[in-house]
């Protein structure tokens, strides 16, 4: 009979925990944040059998006594350092290239104080290029006559050389001079004509490459750059940003203020990362309070050498104020909200549970520090997991009943 009556409570039970994971499934009741269930219909205490405990499993954890540091908690955002960030622009107009000991950096790389990030190769202006074709045109003119100056002196030379005997060594040294002459000055244009076409197409004149390095260590946070691109001069080629310290901008209500002045630490929290915490640290004071808002700004630093954070996240910032306060630690899933009630469910004993408001003092990193109003004790057992299962639960049976244990 005994197993009987075990195996109807256990399929009671499973019945009970299935419709109620199905009327609930996909809600999060995973503590981040108070969880909101409709108003108790009673105050009585709930009879909650073994058999649902284990098949819901429904855990509990000690409520202690504990003693933390005040503290405030506020608003933030990240901002990058305005004297670690660096706007880089094309100094000139020209096209972006790149060589066999250079590629322009992509997005989210890291480069180094003075590494080349850009070659900007700028063409010879049209005005430059017409002053070339004016010189070339000389030059070659300058050049036929000189061949034909050369053509001359060659003609006297071999004249002369052939009269040797009749003409005077000091005629024949004095063509050959001429001769010389008349082939430097042929050469001399012939290299000045071949400088002048270089320049009108890929030589030095027609291209000045000027090589822009990184002004500061940092990840590349945007870039504006396509290789062979045509840039004007002062587009915006890079954002560079230098994230291993960012500062996070908090308001702080006046009532507050003067928390501020005795703050003792600080540390700064995200979304992105749960349960962890960066420290933080004041580094300035806003003058004056906002008239809107009643709030003065607060400047914190946070070291961010690993580069996990990145401006312009949202977070909260937590300020320790100097001062201490005491009460009833519970980690943060045993509250939640009964029609705007915090509230705390306590097993009394091997079935029995009952509900007990709450008031949270102290909201810490993984728990929640509540009044020590004698509603919760050091040493009661609240419920972190399952208080669903729990809080649906029928009223503990007359006095006497057999079933509860």
């Amino acid at each position: 009979m005994i197993w009987k009556r075990i195996g109807a409570l256990i399929a009671s039970a499973l019945m009970a925990v299935t419709s109620l994971a199905q009327a609930h499934e996909g809600e999060d009741h995973s503590g981040a944040s108070l969880a909101v269930f409709a108003p108790a219909s009673s105050t009585a205490p709930l009879h909650v059998p073994i058999e649902t405990q284990l098949l819901a499993r429904i855990e509990t954890s000690q409520a202690r006594r504990e003693t933390v540091p005040r503290t405030l908690r506020v608003l933030g955002r990240t901002l990058v350092r305005s004297e670690r960030e660096a706007i880089v622009t094309a100094p000139q107009e020209g096209r972006l290239i790149a060589t066999k000991d250079y590629a322009i950096p992509a997005l989210g790389e890291f480069v180094k104080r003075e590494q080349v990030i850009a070659i900007v190769e700028e063409s010879i202006a049209t005005p430059d290029l017409v002053i070339i074709a004016t010189e070339r045109a000389r030059a070659a003119s300058e050049l036929r006559q000189a061949e034909a100056s050369l053509a001359l002196a060659q003609r006297e030379y071999d004249r002369l050389f052939k009269l040797a005997g009749v003409a005077t060594d000091k005629d024949i040294t004095a063509a050959r001079n001429a001769l010389e002459v008349a082939k430097a000055k042929r050469d001399g244009f012939v290299e000045q004509v071949a400088l002048l076409d270089n320049a009108s197409t890929t030589g030095i004149l027609a291209q000045k490459r000027r090589i822009i390095r990184a002004p500061l260590d940092g990840m590349i946070a945007r870039t504006h750059v396509t290789l062979g691109e045509n840039v004007s001069r002062d587009k915006l080629l890079f954002q560079i940003v230098d994230t291993s310290e960012l500062l996070v901008e908090a308001s702080v209500f006046e009532n507050d203020v003067a928390a501020i002045r005795a703050a003792q630490r600080a540390f700064f929290t995200v979304e992105a990362f749960p349960g962890e915490s960066f420290p933080a640290r004041i580094v300035s004071r806003g003058a004056t309070v906002d008239e809107r808002t009643r709030a003065l700004p607060v400047l914190f630093a946070v070291p961010n050498a690993e580069g996990r954070l990145f401006g312009g996240m949202f977070g909260r910032v937590y300020i320790e104020t100097g001062s201490e306060v005491s009460g009833i630690a519970v980690p943060k899933s045993a509250v939640v909200d009964l029609d705007g009630q915090p509230m705390v469910y306590v097993k009394t004993g091997g079935e029995r549970f009952t509900s007990r408001p709450v008031r949270i003092l102290e909201r810490l990193s993984d728990r929640l520090l509540l009044a020590d109003e004698g509603t919760l004790k050091p040493g009661d057992r609240v419920v972190v997991q399952g208080i669903y299962q729990v809080r649906m639960s029928k009223p503990l049976p007359a006095a006497g009943d057999p079933s509860v244990r």
